[in-house]
């Protein structure tokens, strides 16, 4: 996937995959892409990166991925990160980057069969590139 959007900047991987079970049963991972370079892609191209990262298609192709594309916020001072400072794009962003961030450490089934997270917090790993 960098190869043909470029410019991720940061991968999160998180899943069983980096948990101590014996036999994992796949990894969790969540593509960033800085914003100028997502912001270049048309809309043939966000729709083809879309399918690459759908569960459905990693199973069909005997992936053992859960991936998901994200776009990073554009860089700004701390003191412009106010919600009501925000463009609508930009908002997204921060917000995207909080659901996948609270997703993958959510436990999953450890409060019970309706599939609601638990109290336990698990973890990720943030790889840099």
């Amino acid at each position: 996937m960098s190869a043909f959007a470029g410019e991720i900047t940061r991968v999160w991987v998180g899943g069983s995959f980096v948990s101590a079970k014996p036999d994992p049963s796949d990894v969790d991972v969540t593509y960033l892409l800085r914003a100028e370079a997502y912001d270049r892609l048309d809309r043939e191209t966000l729709v083809y990166l879309d399918e690459l990262t759908l569960r459905a298609w990693c199973v069909d192709n005997d992936m053992r991925v859960d991936a998901h594309l994200v776009r990073l916020p554009e860089r700004m001072a701390v003191s412009e990160m106010l919600p009501s400072l925000l463009q609508r794009r930009t908002s997204e962003s921060f917000r995207d980057i909080g659901l996948y961030d609270e997703l993958w450490q959510c436990t999953r089934g450890a409060s019970g069969s309706n599939g609601t997270p638990g109290e336990l917090r698990r973890g990720y790993v943030e790889v840099l590139l």
